[in-house]
């Protein structure tokens, strides 16, 4: 394993995660949704698909993220008036 580099890349990003994840323990959040704060506040609002896209993720493994985010009234999430397909986050 170690001669591969696919395995160094794997063991680099969880060791990046893990160091993360003392941290954000202390406000109730994942590394995941950390991310997507991160995005929301250097590019200001974003659809959903436009999240999905810019974090490597499908909509179906995002959306929960958001509505727990949501929950916390960290973010919102609205319908795009004129286009009721299309999910706007924001942060609060």
């Amino acid at each position: 394993l170690s001669e591969m580099p696919c395995f160094a890349l794997y063991a680099a990003s969880r060791a990046v995660t893990q160091a993360y994840r003392a941290v954000l323990a202390e406000e109730d959040i994942t590394y995941p949704q950390f991310l997507v704060l991160v995005v929301l506040a250097s590019e200001g609002e974003s659809s959903v698909s436009a999240l999905a896209s810019a974090m490597f993720l499908d909509s179906g493994t995002l959306s929960p993220l958001l509505q727990r985010l949501e929950a916390r009234q960290i973010l919102t999430r609205e319908r795009r008036k004129g286009d009721e397909r299309t999910v706007i986050v924001a942060l609060t």
